[in-house]
């Protein structure tokens, strides 16, 4: 088996579908203004390499009027920017881990120790789930920031932050449990 060293990362892409992407107008804005050039960049870099990509989508299904729901198909659809090609794998989640997608853990294993690159949305929700339940199960974790994003949350006070100060501070949290990183650092570290 390759080491983590040796075998190129697993490029997990989260919850990218079109209505996370383009969100829903009570949303507000969302964070991350390059997301989906930087999506498709890393999604091109490990397809030109022959790379792992699994994709996963969030199937809101308990929530009548989630629209990432199977039951809507327009804003449950993966993402243009992101939609699988060739036999890339794709699972579907009704919670909020990517982990809990069935025999996603072992499609993982199918390719070995790998690190486990993160990119999706929304980076205070499913992402964060995502990339501390990997931790606690061992994979080295790194989450690509600018390929990630996040709409604003109200804070326990009942402040809201705003999408781009609620997406810093997720991925400030996240660094207990994976690397944070840039598109253009992760490419950099991995020779491109």
């Amino acid at each position: 088996m390759a080491s983590d060293a040796e075998a190129p990362p697993i490029l997990l892409s989260v919850d990218l579908q079109h209505g996370m992407v383009e969100g829903d107008k009570e949303w507000g804005p969302r964070s991350t203004p390059k997301l989906v050039e930087n999506v498709k960049y890393l999604l091109e870099t490990w397809r030109e390499k022959g790379w792992p990509i699994i994709h996963i989508q969030h199937d809101a299904d308990k929530e009548p009027d989630n629209p990432i729901a199977a039951r809507f198909p327009e804003t449950f659809a993966i993402h243009t920017s992101a939609a699988p090609e060739g036999d890339e794998k794709v699972f579907v989640k009704h919670t909020s881990s990517a982990f809990f997608a069935p025999e996603l853990p072992e499609a993982i294993r199918s390719y070995g120790h790998r690190r486990i690159v993160v990119i999706g949305m929304d980076g205070t929700q499913c992402v964060n789930s995502t990339v501390r339940q990997g931790d606690d199960l061992g994979y080295k974790m790194v989450i690509v920031a600018d390929a990630c994003a996040s709409y604003g949350v109200e804070d326990f006070e009942g402040k809201q932050l705003d999408a781009q100060n609620s997406h810093n501070s997720a991925m400030y949290m996240l660094q207990a449990f994976g690397k944070v990183t840039t598109t253009a650092e992760l490419l950099k570290e991995l020779g491109y």
